[in-house]
């Protein structure tokens, strides 16, 4: 069986531009133990992106304390913050997280990026969907079958909590979001200690940066694999 690859070739370049695939493949390798996950292949890239989330999470710090207190609250509201907008903004920003992060297959994978390019009107050229869920890579056979890449390796993903959103900045009708959102992910292809693999899981979070208009529409879309280390469970 003659195979093509029509995905990108493996090396560096291949590594950056599927940060999400590759990283899920380090945390879940098949030695009979759960090792870490790497998402990208640089050492200053780890370290530009470590300090983006740091800024992130000191703004999502301040804004909790801030609505923690009723100064804080009369200032949010001064600006023009509405709560029950934040409510239904919410509700768009975990549907999008459910439909980014839930996927079974590379098939599952496929749909969940088509889908997103449709309900939010996303292009490939944005850097959601071209850096940090790219095309699923795979390799076809003379019959046109695919091999998808995520399936050789038996990985699933799935929301593993609500997600955390706090507001960052609200300009006329755009709201603009932080939200933190944490990933269980598990492997078909995982056997520690003759433990089902359905119980080996490893979680890490992500953090999506986002703007919402008033009649929903997402725009700005980003997102960026948290560093440290994963939590897993045995």
């Amino acid at each position: 069986m003659g195979s093509t690859d029509k995905g990108a070739e493996a090396g560096p370049g291949f590594v950056r531009r599927n940060a999400l695939v590759v990283g899920v493949v380090a945390l879940l390798v098949t030695t009979g133990t759960v090792t870490g996950l790497t998402w990208g292949s640089q050492r200053s890239a780890l370290d530009a992106q470590q300090q983006t989330i740091t800024g992130f999470q000191g703004q999502l710090t301040s804004v909790k304390t801030a609505k923690s207190d009723q100064v804080g609250q009369d200032v949010l509201q001064s600006l023009g913050v509405s709560e029950s907008r934040i409510h239904d903004d919410a509700q768009i920003v975990d549907r999008l997280a459910k439909t980014a992060f839930t996927w079974g297959s590379g098939q599952a994978y496929e749909a969940a990026r088509q889908e997103l390019k449709e309900r939010y009107h996303l292009s490939e050229d944005e850097q959601f969907l071209k850096q940090f869920m790219p095309p699923a890579r795979f390799n076809e056979d003379a019959s046109g079958k695919r091999y998808y890449y995520i399936d050789t390796q038996g990985l699933n993903s799935a929301l593993n909590a609500d997600t955390d959103l706090e507001v960052m900045k609200v300009t006329a009708d755009e709201y603009t979001y932080a939200a933190q959102v944490e990933i269980a992910v598990t492997s078909d292809a995982v056997s520690q200690n003759k433990v089902a693999p359905d119980r080996v899981k490893s979680y890490r979070t992500v953090l999506i940066y986002l703007t919402v208009n008033a009649q929903g529409k997402v725009s700005g879309l980003s997102a960026i694999p948290a560093g440290g280390l994963t939590r897993h469970s045995r």
